[in-house]
């Protein structure tokens, strides 16, 4: 296994000063409410070796170095913006995930690159590329690769990373024997003990007898020690999980149309469909990345009611949603991902003995999709038969999204319209099994021309609450003197289930 850890030591400050550009060589902090008045969150290097340091009160910090410059801190800007910085570092490692730190001024990102060096030439180019482009968004930056987390953490904050900014180890024992024991991770008490008993590194712990450590300082030191050495294993939990397959598009000069962007679009779902053919497989659902050459990142989906691998239908789709995304290029696009979330079996092979039967349901099904990326999602709807000879449960509306089955081939008639629920009417009928000769329904008298019925359908027993009444319908198809069609049908068994059979309307047509 192979951890990356950026370390991004100025980041409240860095991010105050992106948005209200100030003058660097001049001490500047960042200042929230705490104990006593306000106190200083975040300090810039100059204001630090000013000697200013962090929870200071803001008097105190003024009376020691009255020119410096303050602004309100934003944790929750910084929380957000950090989130959307791990999903752009996503152009490393599909596995990111934000590390806010010990502290607020460190904060970075941690990343599973294990397999992913060989994509960029090589685990020291990745390294070098990310310090370079995570430098050019005016960040300061600091990155370490190590075959643990803690220590690729402990590395990229207190290692020698040199005039690169970046190292990468991979005797675990010892990169850390020299590293201080703030790099295990521990809280600032727990370093402040070990100091007063004269462990200050790492080095003097690991040579100590382990239960006496955890007997005198608890088990997350132990803990925090095994982690780094690897003697324990400590995985990272991404912001999202890594797709199964996906597609990538890299540009030397970035893009800046949108135009471009679709075209670059089509090509990374132009290969993610030929990945899917070599594993025999079809997407139901795919995320559409860019990276923005800015650090910005944008995102949108392409939902399929069946599962396809045809590039052109995925590059239709995408077409129909890139005019509606509001994806922004920004500065520029150097890079573009197409990335199966969903994926399904696709056998290539006929099986059904009729072969126009798939064709229809996959052109239904594109259909669908073509419908859905148009209007929106939910928009489009398609019938579903269901398991049931109750009429109001023979079929169920389902959005674009699913798959859309063929209806199957029924001997009972039913009429175009049905009413859910049906609509009680009053009839006029033989006693018992006759058909209704008057009925009134919406306060309108209507007179039987013509019927034919009846049809009996008994109720499911297995879908009735305890104690509800399970009576049987005799449904009537009538003709009115006038022409109209109606569907009606006698509820209850006059003499074995009721005495006062009720009448009802269902359908018309």
């Amino acid at each position: 296994m192979r951890y990356a850890a950026l370390s991004l030591p100025d980041w409240p400050v860095e991010r105050a000063r992106r948005a209200a550009p100030r003058d660097n060589s001049r001490p500047f902090a960042l200042i929230a409410p705490g104990a006593g008045g306000e106190r200083l969150y975040a300090v810039c290097p100059v204001a630090a070796r000013a000697g200013l340091a962090l929870s200071m009160r803001v008097a105190d910090a003024r009376a020691l170095v009255p020119e410096l410059g303050v602004s309100a801190a934003d944790p929750d800007g910084d929380r957000a913006a950090l989130n959307d910085l791990a999903r752009w570092c996503g152009r490393v490692s599909p596995w990111t995930a934000p590390d806010p730190g010990a502290a607020a001024p460190l904060s970075g990102v941690l990343m599973d690159i294990t397999g992913c060096a060989r994509v960029f030439g090589g685990e020291e180019r990745l390294l070098d590329g990310l310090i370079r482009d995570v430098r050019a968004l005016g960040f300061t930056a600091r990155a370490a690769a190590a075959p643990t987390l803690g220590l690729a953490w402990a590395l990229a904050r207190y290692g020698d990373t040199g005039q690169r900014g970046w190292c990468a180890v991979e005797d675990a024992h010892a990169a850390l024997v020299p590293l201080p024991v703030e790099a295990l991770r521990l809280t600032p008490d727990m370093c402040a003990a070990l100091r007063r008993f004269g462990l200050g590194t790492v080095g003097a712990l690991t040579g100590l007898p382990r239960r006496a450590l955890v007997r005198r300082f608890g088990p997350d030191l132990a803990r925090r020690l095994d982690q780094a050495l690897g003697g324990v294993r400590e995985t990272l939990s991404p912001l999202r999980a890594a797709p199964a397959l996906r597609a990538r598009v890299r540009f030397a000069e970035p893009l800046t149309t949108l135009g471009s962007v679709g075209e670059a679009f089509a090509h990374a779902l132009t290969r993610l469909c030929a990945l899917l053919e070599r594993e025999g497989l079809g997407a139901q659902r795919v995320r559409l990345t860019l990276y923005r050459a800015d650090g910005g990142v944008g995102e949108m989906m392409l939902a399929a009611a069946a599962p396809v691998r045809d590039s052109a239908h995925l590059i239709r789709l995408m077409r129909h949603r890139l005019e509606r995304a509001g994806l922004d290029a920004g500065f520029g696009v150097d890079l573009v991902e197409a990335a199966a979330l969903l994926t399904r079996p696709l056998d290539a092979g006929q099986t059904s003995l009729d072969p126009d039967a798939g064709a229809e349901r996959l052109a239904a099904a594109c259909l669908m999709d073509r419908l859905d990326a148009r209007l929106g999602a939910g928009a489009a709807a398609c019938a579903e038969a269901l398991d049931s000879h109750v009429p109001e449960r023979a079929g169920q509306w389902r959005s674009g999204a699913a798959a859309p089955a063929s209806w199957p081939r029924r001997p009972e008639r039913r009429p175009l319209l049905i009413l859910d629920p049906p609509e009680p009417a009053e009839a006029v009928a033989e006693i018992p099994d006759g058909p209704p000769r008057r009925f009134t329904w919406r306060r309108v008298a209507h007179t039987v021309a013509r019927a034919e019925g009846p049809e009996r359908i008994a109720p499911e027993w297995w879908h009735l609450t305890p104690g509800a009444a399970a009576r049987t319908r005799d449904y009537f198809r009538v003709e009115t003197g006038e022409g109209r069609r109606f569907w009606l049908y006698r509820e209850g068994l006059y003499g074995r289930e009721t005495q006062q059979p009720g009448w009802f309307v269902h359908g018309a047509g």
